[in-house]
Parts: structure tokens; C-alpha cells; sequence
């Protein structure tokens, strides 16, 4: 009888024992496999993240550069090609990815279970910049500009059609040493769009020459920049608001000016001496972290954002 019990109880144990295996294993797979795949998840969002993010930079001129750059990305970042695809949206302005990885299981393959999948998206657009901080303080009036156009910047004195005006802008004070340190290194003040700012009036030569100066010889890019052709950041490409004019005089000479927009300008040349001289740059298309806004007016600035 006693032998008979203690066999039970032996039976009795072995089932106990290979349930709590059971349960074992499960808690294992359950923290291990578990965590394996939200360890893969995130290496595929944060992979698509930065691979859509350095796509739309391309965009909206180069679509199949955006989607070949956001490949590179991915690839980059541990994301193979057979396992992510990215496509531009029909009006070129925004890029998405998607992504699709195997995962192999380690305990729960005792359960039956040998794999999972983890699943990623995600999309970048740009949108027309609304605020920038590093303006520099020319002011180009609203209108239609092609992309590549020569614009003039500045003018020389006596060239421009406003008495007094010859395109620059009053930012953080007037004078010859605010303006000068403001084209060389660009307005540290926020500005946006709708802000009223004054104008500097006075031809300012020799403070436009060694800015403009200074920033063409800070370009040390090889093939130099050109419209076609730049390097991000580039000492050169000069972040300028697009204006119409707030406050005038009788005889239609400017005091103020709001801004309507943003541009990118790539400095070309300086031109003349004394009375007679000009800035001169290339519009472009650039994209770049900033704030953005669909009131904004679309000038070929943009700011590139994650919005999925």
C-alpha cells in the first residue's frame, strides 16, 4: 500500500515537473523571443527613419535619387534591400518605406513556433520653410523665379528703382557692423513668416564686399558648388526671405518690408566697387531642418520632417 502511494506520488511529481517546464519554457520564450523581436522592430523603425529622412532631401526634383538614397540609408543602418521598399508620393514631396523582417525564434521553438516577423514604416515630406534663425539680410522681392536664375541680391547705388534702397535689411540694429557681421554669418534672430522688418538704407560697399568675400572663400568644395551641384551647408548657400513691401512713403520709397517666404541663394559673385557694385546668386532648391508651415510661401526652401 505504501509502495503503491509513494509511486503516485512519484507519477504525480513527474507531471508536476514536466507542467512546470512547460510553463518555464513559455516564460522563457515569452521574455526572450519576445524581446528579441522588439529589439529587431526597433532597428527596422529607426532604420527607416533615417533612410526616408535622407531620401527627401532629394525630393521634389530627383524622385528616384530620394528612393536610391533612402536605400543606401537602410542599408547603412543593418537594413538589407530585400527587406525594405521606398516609393515618392505622385506630386513628389514626400518619400515612404516599408519593411518586413524574418525573426528566428530560440525557446519557443519547443512551443512549435520557429519564427515571427516584425513589421516597420514610415514617411518624410518637405514642406515651404515659415521661420529660420541665419538669415542673411538682402531682401528679394516676391515673384516668379526659375530654378538656376541669376537674381540680383544687392544693388549697386543708382541701379535699384527705390531711392535709398538697395536691397539690404535692418536685423537685431542698424549700421554698418550689424549688417556686415549679419551677412557674413547670418541673422542669429528668429524670423518668420509675416514678421515687418526695416530697411537698411545706404549702399554699404565695403561691408557687403568682405562679407560676400568671406563667404565665397569659405567654400573650399571640389568641383566647386554650382546651382546643379552643392554641398549641403555650404558657406555659399545664403538663406534669404522673399519680401513685399509693409510701409512706404508718399513717392513709394520703402521704410518696411514682410516677409512672405524663404529662398536659398547660392552666392556667385560680387560685383563693381564703390557705388557700382551687386550681389549676385543662383535660386535653388534646399531642403533643411527648420520650421514649417503650409501658409508659408513655396519658394524652394523646405524643411524635411518625419510626419508616419
Amino acid at each position: 500500500m505504501i509502495l503503491r502511494l509513494l509511486g503516485n506520488e512519484r507519477g504525480t511529481a513527474s507531471v508536476l515537473v514536466a507542467a512546470g517546464l512547460v510553463v518555464l519554457v513559455g516564460f522563457l520564450a515569452l521574455v526572450s523571443d519576445a524581446g528579441l523581436l522588439y529589439v529587431n522592430r526597433a532597428r527596422v523603425v529607426n532604420a527607416l527613419d533615417s533612410a526616408v529622412l535622407a531620401g527627401v532631401q532629394e525630393l521634389p526634383d530627383n524622385p528616384a535619387k530620394a528612393v536610391e538614397t533612402a536605400q543606401e540609408y537602410a542599408q547603412a543602418n543593418g537594413l538589407p534591400a530585400d527587406e525594405c521598399d521606398f516609393s515618392v508620393a505622385d506630386d513628389s514631396y514626400s518619400i515612404s518605406g516599408e519593411a518586413q523582417r524574418p525573426v528566428g525564434f530560440f525557446f519557443a521553438r519547443i512551443l512549435g513556433m520557429s519564427e515571427g516577423r516584425v513589421k516597420g514604416h514610415a514617411a518624410a515630406r518637405i514642406r515651404p520653410v515659415s521661420a529660420y534663425r541665419g538669415i542673411v539680410p538682402f531682401g528679394v522681392l516676391e515673384g516668379n523665379y526659375s530654378f538656376g536664375q541669376m537674381v540680383t541680391l544687392k544693388e549697386g547705388a543708382g541701379e535699384g528703382p527705390y531711392h535709398g534702397w538697395f536691397g539690404a535689411l535692418g536685423l537685431g540694429g542698424n549700421g554698418a557692423c550689424v549688417y556686415e557681421n549679419n551677412v557674413k554669418y547670418g541673422y542669429s534672430g528668429r524670423i518668420e513668416v509675416g514678421h515687418i522688418i526695416p530697411i537698411e538704407a545706404g549702399n554699404m560697399s565695403g561691408p557687403t564686399q568682405r562679407a560676400i568675400a568671406y563667404r565665397i572663400n569659405q567654400c573650399q568644395h571640389c568641383p566647386r558648388c554650382s546651382a546643379g551641384s552643392y554641398v549641403e551647408g555650404c558657406s555659399r548657400i545664403l538663406i534669404v526671405p522673399i519680401i513685399r513691401f509693409a510701409d512706404c512713403n508718399p513717392a513709394g520709397h520703402p521704410f518696411t518690408v514682410e516677409v512672405v517666404g524663404f529662398a536659398a541663394f547660392l552666392v556667385n559673385r560680387y560685383t563693381g566697387s564703390g557705388c557700382d557694385n551687386e550681389v549676385e546668386g543662383a535660386f535653388i532648391r534646399y531642403v533643411l531642418n527648420a520650421d514649417d508651415s503650409s501658409g508659408a510661401g513655396d519658394y524652394g526652401l523646405y524643411s524635411g520632417e518625419l510626419y508616419e
